[in-house]
């Protein structure tokens, strides 16, 4: 009877074990309580989130959305945070691992904005795109490009992708990513000089 006792004890504290290790896993679901929390004033969830929330942000609830997304890289979870509101200057992009290491803050991002992670040939992105008016005449996308090491990210890339004025309309597509470079196709509604236009950028260092 006592043998029964203790294995039932003993698959108990297994259960339990197992189910703090889970709970203690970053996921998109805590990643955002986190966010709410810390605009809500809670200086731990502040502390934790290492200055994504600063001052500016305090209370600041009236955001337009908050996006959280992930990737996988290199056997390990990596979650994206994108912060945006009406006013610009209160926008947040930022990059964690699993851990809730920060890799990236960004707060130099306008307009509507949105992020997808991406692979090509075993490198890890997140493409962020702004789309915003300038005067009320001109529409412009902007593209910025993260790489995500293993211990840190940063900006490679970032142009204009979409230009819109008087219903014309010129785009910039990423053709391929070289370990250097990336080359570029420019393409105009309208204006013949700039159709199937390439050209090349330098990754930032």
């Amino acid at each position: 009877m006592n043998k029964l006792i203790l294995y039932a004890f003993a698959i108990l504290a297994f259960v339990i074990s197992a189910c703090n290790t889970s709970d203690e896993n970053l996921n998109s679901a805590k990643l955002r309580s986190l966010v709410l929390q810390a605009l809500d004033r809670n200086q731990e969830a502040s502390v934790e989130l290492k200055g994504l929330v600063d001052t500016e942000l305090l209370s600041r609830k009236d955001f337009n959305s908050i996006r959280i997304d992930s990737g996988y890289v290199n056997k390990k979870y990596y979650y994206s945070v994108l912060l945006e509101y009406f006013d610009p200057l209160l926008n947040r992009f930022a990059i964690y691992d699993d851990e809730l290491r920060l890799y990236l803050i960004d707060k130099s991002l306008n307009g509507n904005l949105s992020a997808d992670w991406a692979e090509k040939d075993g490198r890890y992105f997140v493409f962020l795109q702004e789309r915003f008016l300038t005067k009320d005449v001109l529409i412009l996308d902007r593209l910025s490009i993260y790489e995500v090491y293993d211990t840190t990210a940063g900006l490679v890339y970032r142009s204009i992708s979409r230009f819109v004025k008087d219903n014309n309309t010129s785009i910039q597509i990423i053709e391929n990513i070289f370990t250097d470079f990336l080359a570029t196709k420019i393409s105009g509604k309208s204006d013949l000089k700039v159709i199937n236009q390439a050209d090349t950028f330098y990754c930032h260092k």
